[in-house]
């Protein structure tokens, strides 16, 4: 008797501690569609990383120069998420180029990565690149600045 209630124990513990487990996995974060970080310049350059997940999540981080510092997380609504991927597909990614570079000096860097669609790139971009990457990161920090993050 003593090793049947045993087993039952320890049964019922291995069913739990399963259970508890795939609770832990589903709760973590959606891929990322699209993600900019910049980096500084000599002057006022702003300095900030942006993330935007499947599951519409958007991660905000303000290092220097933003309007919004430290870390912010909100899940857009489906207009803003809308909103947000006319910004980002504006570039047609599968043509972009893996790096842009410039001969100038005291320019911040700009690094780009898209997913969605089968599409995966990832873009560095230091000085002009493409029409639609030269604006993009300002664009984006005005957008989650003004539209998302409101203060």
């Amino acid at each position: 008797m003593y090793k049947l209630y045993l087993i039952f124990i320890i049964s019922v513990s291995f069913l739990f501690f399963g259970c508890k487990g795939s609770k832990t996995m589903g709760s973590e974060k959606a891929e990322v569609i699209f993600s900019v970080s910049t980096t500084p310049c000599f002057g006022n350059c702003p300095v900030y990383e942006l993330s935007l997940y499947g599951d519409k999540l958007l991660t905000f981080e303000g290092k220097q120069n933003t309007n919004l510092e430290g870390k912010h997380e909100k899940r857009l609504s489906d207009e803003q998420f809308e909103a947000l991927l006319g910004i980002i597909e504006a570039a047609d990614w599968s043509q972009l180029k893996s790096s842009y570079t410039s001969d100038m000096t005291d320019l911040p860097t700009q690094n780009f990565s898209y997913t969605r669609n089968g599409i995966s790139k990832q873009v560095s971009k230091y000085g002009s690149g493409p029409k639609e990457l030269n604006s993009m990161s300002d664009t984006i920090l005005k957008f989650a600045e003004e539209q998302v993050f409101k203060q």
